[in-house]
């Protein structure tokens, strides 16, 4: 059942230039600029043309302002909030401040993105052991976690919402995985942030990385990492002069760091990048949490519904409480049948002998009425 009028989704969509060339369905890979995201970078580098430092100072304030942004979706605080380029490096900080030793070992799970398996597999937070959870029909079991971890573990490391499957994991239950282990836990949130409920204090883990493009409406180049308190004292793993709580001293034989998270942050951000991603959540704010939710959980609901009928294999759950934005399903030849969807300007993902689709809230029925026909047509004509 539709639960909004079209005009509202109309009224949304003039927001969207990309609406005018695509049926655009991969919105948790890169999301299209909406225009008051471009508006703000672009007064943004307008204003520093004209202005030189000034217009630096402005943005710097609302860097501050895209903090209490990131935390506020969290349900953290300001001063556990680090803004860093990527979800990438965000993970990367963390495992610096973690400090794995490489005769230890971290367990992942086999639906992880390549983010969150590299930084344990080559380079300085490399250990000899990394643990790959299975799946099942693109479910991971928390049991099957659980059995990795040992008292050599040195951390758990999750995608909140699976981007293989589109699986939601039970943040109640990893939670209180860690709680029990000892060990500590690092969450990806990029394709969950934005979409569904994340509350660092209720479910309470030691970091959380995240991204404001994707679901956040934000530019690709500026992430987020929450850190908990316990970490607060952990040294940075490089140092500039942001990270200094003395700097006005101008004293270069001294520096006294944050006693906060802001001691992990080096130097200037990409401000460009600050202003969109502050743009981007206040768009996000402006349309509305819960609609956004509800609407895009209606959509993938609908997608699933429609898929499974063809008697297509979805690894996506059906129970709403399971998924977010993500729905994957496979088919002979996936990557026929994605080129068959572009040549009809319909944008979505294929790789793991699949195809990935992700409505955003501004995603019409008729728009999924147009691909689901494309896949039936295709099945048919197999």
């Amino acid at each position: 059942m539709q639960l909004y009028n079209n005009s509202t989704i109309e009224e949304i969509r003039e927001l969207f230039s990309v609406t005018n060339n695509w049926i655009y369905l991969y919105n948790g890979s890169i999301n299209p600029c909406a225009l008051p995201v471009r508006e703000a970078m672009e007064n943004f580098l307008k204003d520093w043309q004209m202005n030189g430092e000034s217009a630096i100072f402005k943005a710097l304030n609302d860097f501050q302002l895209l903090k209490e942004e990131f935390a506020d979706l969290i349900g953290a605080d300001e001063r556990n909030i680090v803004v860093t380029e990527s979800t990438s490096t965000a993970i990367n900080l963390a495992g610096h401040i973690i400090q794995p030793l490489s005769k230890q070992n971290i367990v992942v799970t086999e639906l992880a993105f390549m983010s969150n398996t590299y930084p344990w597999l080559v380079g300085q937070l490399a250990v000899d052991d990394v643990r790959f959870a299975p799946s099942t029909a693109g479910v991971i079991q928390i049991e099957n976690i659980a059995s990795l971890v040992d008292s050599q573990t040195a951390l758990i490391h999750l995608c909140a919402v699976t981007v293989a499957s589109g699986y939601r994991f039970n943040m109640a239950k990893i939670s209180n995985l860690s709680k029990f282990s000892g060990v500590p836990v690092v969450i990806d949130a990029a394709q969950a942030v934005g979409v569904v409920e994340i509350n660092v204090k209720s479910t309470p883990v030691d970091f959380l990385a995240g991204t404001a493009s994707k679901w956040l409406m934000g530019p690709a180049g500026i992430g987020f990492l929450y850190v908990d308190d316990k970490y607060m004292d952990a040294p940075p793993s490089s140092v500039g002069w942001f990270a200094a709580s003395n700097v006005a001293d101008w004293d270069v034989r001294r520096c006294n760091l944050y006693k906060d998270a802001k001691r992990f942050q080096s130097g200037i951000p990409n401000l460009i990048g600050v202003v969109g991603a502050l743009a981007g959540i206040r768009l996000v704010k402006q349309i509305g949490p819960q609609f956004i939710s509800d609407r895009i959980s209606e959509l993938t609901g609908y997608l699933i519904d429609e898929l499974k009928k063809l008697n297509i294999e979805v690894l996506t759950p059906s129970n709403k409480n399971e998924r977010a934005g993500v729905v994957f399903f496979k088919v002979k030849d996936p990557e026929n049948l994605h080129k068959r969807l572009r040549n009809e300007k319909i944008y979505c993902g294929c790789f793991q002998q699949g195809i990935r689709v992700d409505p955003s809230f501004y995603t019409t029925y008729q728009e999924l009425y147009m691909f689901m026909k494309i896949v039936k047509n295709y099945l048919k004509n197999m």
